[in-house]
């Protein structure tokens, strides 16, 4: 793995800190191989100015026993699809680009990466529905340490 790639995952452990989440803090940088240029990021977290949507110190989702990845109305929205909003809200492309994470994508963030036109995903482990459902459409993933 190249040092441009070492360093946004390093940005995306980073990101990933500013989430409130108590359950696990997931960190997301969408970039562009070559120029190396991070287009947005994102961690999970409740809506843009939307407060708590976890129930604040404690998880929902932990509470109900919700298993990773299941029942996604319940929840903080995901780090993969924060970065993609906050492209989108800034108007930059995601087309070709690539996504780093500091999680295995879900289905619903991997169908998101996917129709977003992301062409590479970077994740520590790919044994996900969500990784296979990447490299089904042709998405590449690779994992990192």
């Amino acid at each position: 793995m190249n040092r441009h790639v070492e360093q946004r995952i390093k940005v995306a452990r980073l990101i990933a800190t500013s989430s409130p989440c108590p359950r696990g803090q997931v960190g997301a940088v969408i970039f562009r191989e070559g120029s190396w240029v991070i287009v947005s990021d994102g961690y999970n977290g409740p809506p843009r100015g939307g407060g708590h949507l976890c129930g604040g110190d404690s998880c929902h989702r932990v509470e109900r026993g919700i298993e990773s990845g299941e029942r996604c109305e319940i929840g903080c929205h995901h780090a993969e699809i924060n970065a993609i909003i906050n492209a989108v809200r800034h108007g930059a492309a995601t087309l070709g680009a690539h996504l780093i994470t500091t999680r295995d994508p879900c289905l619903m963030c991997a169908k998101s990466i996917h129709h977003a036109g992301i062409t590479r995903v970077y994740a520590p482990d790919d044994a996900s529905d969500g990784c296979a459902y990447l490299r089904k459409h042709g998405v590449e993933v690779e994992t990192f340490a």
